[in-house]
């Protein structure tokens, strides 16, 4: 709607010019009118193109906004659940076992709050710098199992478990701290969207060329169309649980920064997910 005004106004503008110079009693001054003229077309080729420029900074704005809104939000949930279960812990009157299941929360939320400032980190990091990353030879199955012990007393703890069946070693050319936080944020979203007990079970494979990471739960799933909307940044599933909609984002950009790629699967709500991070493996 503002495109056709302003594009009305300026073929207005460019009509008055012509008529004004047509209308000289001494007739006509040529090289100007024709001067006048291609300035007008070119004012008027611009108006689309600056009108876009507009709605792309404003629709930018907006997400800035909602993203800046969201992440206090979500950084907010983990320390207020620390505080709780500190709080907890100090009461005289908490029994052992309830004292162990704070502390599996404490140690829990800790964890989700670094990885979720490690995110948003990362995420301005990539956008600004060219050599995004290092590259030195990197043991993908050390790496997998590092990260997911500290998770597997988390998962107990809430009646479930995390099972590793890794093929050892897994030889991988790339920058270890990037695809720890790659597999990290696989593993929390395993965690965090279980549905009940969460089972979780994480295989990692040689297939060909590639070191094939999967990590498989039995939690909330989503409507298999919906994939790929989900490694949108900022998207969010239908769920109740927190979180930056960073985490899939930058763990796909992770991933085709190291030559590889990630996909997620589900049949549905209801019926868990699988996630499968590809990348070339170097050695023999």
């Amino acid at each position: 709607m503002v495109s056709l005004l302003i594009s009305g106004f300026v073929i207005a503008l460019l009509v008055g010019w012509v008529l004004l110079w047509v209308s000289r009693p001494d007739g006509p001054n040529i090289p100007l009118l024709v001067v006048g003229c291609v300035a007008f077309s070119a004012i008027l080729l611009l108006v689309p193109t600056l009108q876009n420029r507009l709605i792309a900074h404003w629709k930018m704005r907006q997400v800035e906004a909602a993203f800046v809104s969201g992440v206090s939000h979500n950084l907010r949930t983990p320390v207020a659940a620390i505080r709780a279960a500190a709080q907890a812990l100090a009461q005289v009157s908490v029994k052992p076992e309830q004292q162990e299941k704070l502390l599996d929360a404490i140690i829990l939320q800790t964890r989700r709050l670094a990885l979720r400032l490690d995110n948003v980190l990362e995420t301005g990091r990539l956008e600004v710098e060219r050599e995004a990353f290092i590259e030195e030879e990197v043991d993908l199955a050390e790496l997998v199992r590092s990260s997911a012990a500290p998770l597997e007393p988390l998962a107990a703890a809430r009646e479930g478990a995390l099972a590793t069946d890794l093929d050892t070693p897994m030889p991988v050319q790339g920058d270890g701290r990037a695809l720890r936080l790659a597999v990290d944020n696989l593993l929390d979203n395993a965690l965090k969207y279980a549905n009940g007990p969460p089972m979780i079970h994480v295989e990692l494979r040689q297939i060909g060329e590639h070191a094939v990471l999967r990590v498989v739960d039995t939690g909330m799933g989503f409507e298999p169309d919906r994939a790929e909307y989900l490694f949108k940044r900022f998207a969010r599933g239908n769920t109740n649980r927190s979180g930056t909609g960073l985490g899939l984002p930058l763990a796909r950009a992770i991933a085709r920064g190291h030559g590889g790629e990630l996909q997620i699967y589900s049949d549905g709500p209801g019926t868990g997910a699988r996630a499968e991070l590809w990348l070339p493996r170097t050695g023999d």
